[in-house]
């Protein structure tokens, strides 16, 4: 068996181009799991090719440039493809070029059967697996679902041609969901809304490479206690909440560090002249963004647990947040599993958070056996998931 992946991965080295042309935020979370996804295919030995068209956002209103010529391979297993990024017409591009790279390779391929492995609901990497088992057709498609398409932009203000756009879209996408053989999944309530009825399944909210080695760390020389939120920057994200509760400790000796960007930006600005406690970073990269996660006293997320998408969501920030073996206060969403009661600190509304980020800091302390650490290396270690993949893709 062999896997072909389709999704919109890029490597490190491509990080700060990206960055420097992205208008707003750049998902690297999506990055960061796909490589997650990718590293334990290798960890278990098995032959693959992955195909991208890398997760940028579309020229002119959240990418500067009009065409994405590619990149360099990274080796012989990885291929970029190069399409027109204008916004209405790229996804067409985007299809077009897969399917053009997909057919190239497969037709050089004696192997007939293929684990199809797509991330992530976007419309041209599914269109280009359908496209890719036609020319395989013993070949499998296992859908890795880390949101559901309608709410994956949660920005305030949409576009009015955006919201048609996304309606024919979803449309177009249900078509090719009804041709995918497995999905793995990050909360169970999407079994229904993407309706899997009896076709294989598994969920898992995240996905980790490896666990860390705790060390007992003093207190900052400075005795500064920082507060670290690093994400999406988006107002239906809690961030105006998040920067007022922050407010309303009175320690001068507290920081709130804020990495990321979104529709949240110009509040949180604004409210830095007011306090001069409020560090805001803007866009950083990804590496930088787990240094300021590791030099935090408190890491925080304020997503509240009052839409329906909640039930559809696990932020992949949490199981990062949590590798680091900081305290975090968040609020319980739908999506995640009962057990993170246990790892966190729960917030049931906006009037308890400053109150708990105090509790979190004060009565934290650190210990050698890490609960969470526990968990995942039992449930999301990359290499066990990807064998589960492909333990469900021979049951199909």
């Amino acid at each position: 068996m062999k896997i072909l992946a389709i999704c919109g991965v890029y490597t490190d080295q491509y990080e700060k181009d990206i960055l420097q042309n992205t208008k707003g935020y750049a998902d690297q979370s999506a990055n960061i799991f796909q490589k997650k996804l990718i590293n334990g295919i290798q960890q278990n030995g098995y032959n693959y090719k992955v195909i991208s068209a890398p997760l940028i956002g579309a020229y002119p209103f959240r990418y500067r440039k009009m065409f994405f010529k590619g990149f360099p391979k990274s080796d012989a297993n990885d291929q970029y493809v190069r399409f027109n990024n204008i916004w209405g017409i790229r996804n067409i591009s985007r299809a077009k070029s897969l399917k053009k790279a997909i057919g190239t390779y497969l037709k050089k391929e004696q192997e007939d059967t293929f684990l199809i492995l797509v991330y992530c609901a976007h419309t041209p990497f599914l269109e280009a697996a359908e496209y890719a088992k036609k020319l395989k057709p013993k070949s499998k498609i296992c859908f890795v679902v880390p949101d559901l398409p309608q709410y994956m932009n949660l920005n305030e203000g949409h576009r009015f041609f955006y919201d048609i756009f996304k309606k024919y879209d979803i449309q177009k996408m249900q078509k090719y969901i009804a041709g995918v053989d497995a999905f793995v999944l990050l909360t169970e309530a999407m079994k229904d809304a993407l309706y899997v009825g009896t076709r294989p399944y598994m969920v898992v909210e995240g996905i980790v490479d490896e666990i860390p080695e705790m060390h007992e760390e003093k207190p900052a020389s400075d005795g500064i206690k920082r507060i670290v939120y690093a994400g999406k920057m988006n107002i239906k994200f809690g961030i105006k909440e998040l920067v007022d509760a922050f407010m309303k400790i009175e320690d001068e000796n507290y920081r709130l560090i804020l990495c990321g960007d979104g529709d949240a930006r110009s509040y949180v600005e604004e409210k830095m002249k007011a306090d001069h406690r409020i560090d805001y970073k803007g866009q950083v990269t990804a590496a930088k963004a787990k240094e300021y996660i590791q030099s935090a006293d408190v890491l925080v997320n304020p997503r509240p647990n009052n839409e329906e998408y909640t039930k559809y969501s696990f932020p992949s920030k949490t199981i990062e947040y949590l590798l680091s073996g900081k305290p975090v206060v968040a609020y319980m969403l739908d999506g995640m599993p009962d057990i993170y009661r246990d790892f966190i600190y729960n917030i049931e509304d906006y009037s308890s958070f400053s109150q708990a980020i105090i509790e979190a800091e004060q009565h934290y302390r650190f210990m050698q056996e890490n609960s969470f650490f526990q968990y995942a290396q039992e449930h999301l270690m990359s290499k066990n998931v990807v064998h589960a993949i492909q333990c469900m893709f021979e049951k199909c």
